[in-house]
């Protein structure tokens, strides 16, 4: 385990008490973007000269890295996954898409029913990736769970799917709000489950509010490029081609920029509904606090593309590291009682496939 400071040689933060005489414990990020560069340069360099084989231990040894160097109370996060397992998972998801893009090259009937195949297992698959991610996550020797089911997944994620376009995309706030239930509201730490009390009607408002924000950007944009095109056609020919140049940088520009202001727009919906997810999650008595800011995120975010650009991507490290910091360390655990009242139960997952499938189509689950 990549890790320079161990959970016995770390000092723990002062112990707040709250005014109704609940302890409170923040989290701690210990890793720095030096650490996790050399992490990542031999990841990169490995996984590139086995061809992807060694993309299984790439991605144990960052999620441990990163669990490693998570703290609260003075204890660290493990992260227990076998890469042969993992390993065993991508082949089998390479072979999928291998044998998609062999039927779309012949005909493509057969790509299709691969797609529809694929699209079907897709519910099950984020079920086994849950489960599988919980199972190899740990605190204190103790286990997280995942209690959700298969059917719940394929409720959440293929029938919720199928009214998007009957609802002309309404349902989408609701939809998202069933799938961090599916996730906050299934996870164990050991025997103890979690209790989500999430509210639809906050999903809702903020994703109205980050709609109607891109919604005038778009009307802005169309309004100005068809102001200037006016104006081109009113003037002389030499000013004209001047005029017509000037709209199409300037289209091209703010075309870019509605990019970034969407990209940051997702970081104020991550960072609102985030914080609502933690504040109502309860484990037993244990309750979470977040405190993430919008503009906070949109500027790790922001500066952090900028970096990533400018670097030729060898910012990457630290750009993730530093997220990560940010996050972990704005949230807080809250409990009269003590972090050790919890007890382990058993439970044995080790099908990887779900995961690699997840990674791979880049699916966001979870927080």
């Amino acid at each position: 385990m990549e890790n320079t400071v161990s959970s016995q040689d770390h000092q723990r933060p002062p112990q707040q008490v709250s005014t109704t005489g609940s302890r409170i414990y923040p989290f701690e990020f210990t890793g720095t973007g030096s650490e996790f560069f050399r992490i990542w340069i031999v990841n990169l360099f490995l996984t590139i000269a086995t061809l992807g084989i060694y993309a299984a231990w790439a991605k144990v040894r960052t999620r441990r890295y990163f669990f490693a160097n998570t703290f609260l109370d003075g204890q660290a996060f493990d992260y227990l996954a076998d890469p042969k397992v993992i390993l065993r998972g991508n082949l089998i998801v390479a072979g999928a898409v291998g044998i998609y893009l062999l039927t779309d090259i012949f005909t493509t009937t057969y790509s299709v029913v691969v797609i529809l195949l694929f699209l079907l297992a897709l519910p099950f698959l984020i079920y086994k990736s849950l489960r599988f991610n919980a199972h190899n996550s740990a605190y204190r020797n103790i286990r997280f769970r995942f209690m959700g089911t298969a059917g719940e997944s394929y409720k959440v994620y293929a029938l919720y799917a199928l009214l998007v376009p009957l609802t002309l995309g309404l349902i989408i706030p609701y939809w998202v709000f069933r799938q961090k239930d599916y996730f906050f509201g299934r996870l164990s730490y050991g025997s103890t489950q979690n209790r989500f009390y999430g509210r639809p009607g906050y999903f809702y408002a903020i994703y109205l509010l980050a709609g109607l924000i891109t919604l005038g950007l778009i009307i802005g944009v169309i309004i100005y490029t068809a102001t200037t095109a006016l104006m081109a056609d009113s003037g002389s020919s030499g000013k004209t081609l001047a005029t017509a140049g000037f709209v199409i940088l300037t289209s091209m520009l703010l075309f870019v920029l509605i990019i970034i202001v969407i990209s940051l727009l997702k970081q104020f919906v991550y960072a609102r509904l985030t914080n609502h997810c933690l504040n109502s999650t309860n484990l037993g008595t244990l309750r979470f606090e977040g405190s993430l800011k919008a503009w906070e995120l949109m500027w790790i975010r922001f500066t952090n593309i900028l970096a990533i650009i400018f670097s030729a991507g060898l910012l990457i490290p630290w750009a993730r590291v530093r997220r990560a910091r940010y996050i972990i360390e704005h949230i807080r655990a809250i409990t009269p009682g003590s972090l050790e009242d919890f007890a382990a139960a058993t439970e044995t997952d080790q099908s990887a496939i779900g995961e690699a499938a997840v990674d791979f189509f880049d699916i966001e689950i979870g927080l």
